[in-house]
């Protein structure tokens, strides 16, 4: 439990943290790309008003065939086109700045398709442009369309991002080694108590055995002495269910501070199986429940041959009990991946119901408080095979499917 509170502890913090982490680096990104942008574009504008100033806008710059430029502007590093549109919305001329890596015609093009749109300003391609227009009173609108390459910004940005991945990825791992070692720290008080509380129980259950074996010892000798009392009954019978409360709680204890697989072995579990489930025939036989259990072949695992017995005997046990009088109870395996198996013990009976379902393995868990006293059960079993299954890196589900309930382990 300690060590899946740790993995837990450690993932919400290094997710949370490299989420904070990224954002701030891709905020970061985003505002200074936002801000080089309005750069450009406020570069660009005072290039066209410049143009404004310098040229009649209204003079008839002709296009010569050749696609050459009319005139250069040295007015910025940047690749700069700049298309003179008329009143009558023919373009009059196109001058360019510096490299020119567009031809006349592409320009053309480019112009006409910022005109069609309703914004002033936009990217067409590598470019960003600009619409400065020009009022005429009665003779109508002229426009300069201002074009510079954006290329220099995009590849910073491309080049910012890549470095935030990696400063990302690097502050993630610190993260990552962080949280484990704030986790040792965190989780210390938990595991402290949690290892007194343990004691505690193992302790409690020592000490509670030797008077408990001296009051049934004696209710037996007494029974002898004057025969069958009512109450001298009742003392064996809660002493009885108090010698398994006892073992149960030492068994679980035992089982829980356990950190690997003790003695394990590699054993066939269909002989496994078959040995478990045999000494349940006479038990079923009364109820009239059918109990089968022909595992086919031989099923190599490794593990501890004793605790999955445990494990098989419990669940065996479990379902004959909640199985209907007449009903059937089934055991079957199949192999696995990676030298595993998955185990199904199923039973007819009433289905369990789903929020029963997500706390059936916690200790003293009892969905029928009623039944399972009379029973004697304490809600030990279940929680016992997690924690034999826990150990062995398995799994244990529960599910309830046309008339049957079935416990599915993988281990």
């Amino acid at each position: 439990m300690i060590k899946k509170l740790r993995i837990k502890l450690v993932t919400v913090l290094t997710l949370i943290l490299s989420l904070v982490l990224g954002g701030i680096l891709a905020a970061v990104n985003i505002f200074n790309y936002n801000i080089n942008m309005e750069e450009a574009y406020r570069r660009l504008g005072m290039i066209t008003s410049r143009a404004i100033i310098q040229d009649d806008p209204l003079a008839d710059f002709s296009s010569n065939s050749s696609g050459a430029y009319d005139k250069n502007y040295g007015v910025s590093d940047s690749e700069i086109y700049l298309s003179y549109v008329g009143i009558d919305d023919e373009i009059k001329g196109i001058t360019a700045a510096n490299e020119t890596n567009y031809t006349y015609e592409q320009i053309s093009a480019f112009t006409s398709k910022a005109l069609s749109r309703s914004a002033k300003q936009g990217k067409i391609d590598k470019l960003i442009y600009t619409i400065t227009d020009i009022n005429y009173g009665a003779f109508g609108k002229a426009h300069i369309v201002g074009f510079m390459n954006n290329s220099d910004n995009i590849n910073n940005f491309s080049t910012m991002a890549a470095s935030s991945v990696i400063i990302w990825l690097v502050g993630s791992f610190i993260i990552l080694i962080l949280s484990l070692l704030l986790s040792m720290w965190l989780i210390k008080p938990v595991e402290d108590a949690f290892n007194r509380q343990k004691q505690f129980i193992s302790d409690a259950s020592h000490e509670l055995k030797t008077p408990i074996a001296v009051i049934s010892a004696n209710a037996d000798i007494l029974a002898g002495d004057i025969g069958e009392n009512k109450w001298l009954g009742y003392i064996q019978s809660e002493s009885e269910r108090m010698s398994k409360l006892i073992n149960d709680l030492l068994t679980l204890t035992r089982i829980e501070m356990q950190s690997d697989k003790a003695q394990s072995t590699r054993f066939d579990i269909c002989n496994t199986l078959m040995e478990v489930t045999m000494p349940f025939e006479s038990v079923s036989f009364e109820k009239g429940i059918i109990l089968e259990c022909e595992p086919e072949g031989e099923i190599f695992i490794n593990g501890n041959e004793g605790q999955i017995k445990q494990v098989v005997a419990i669940l065996v046990d479990n379902a004959i009990k909640h199985c209907y009088d007449g009903g059937s109870v089934t055991v079957t395996v199949v192999p696995a991946a990676k030298s595993r198996c998955k185990i199904r013990v199923s039973n007819t009976g009433e289905p369990i119901p789903e929020d029963v379902r997500k706390k059936i393995f916690e200790r003293f868990y009892r969905a029928d408080e009623s039944r399972n006293r009379d029973n004697n059960r304490y809600g030990l079993g279940l929680a016992i095979a997690k924690q034999i299954v826990d150990n062995h890196n398995g799994s244990i589900d529960v599910s309830c499917d046309m008339g049957y309930t079935s416990f599915e382990v993988t281990i």
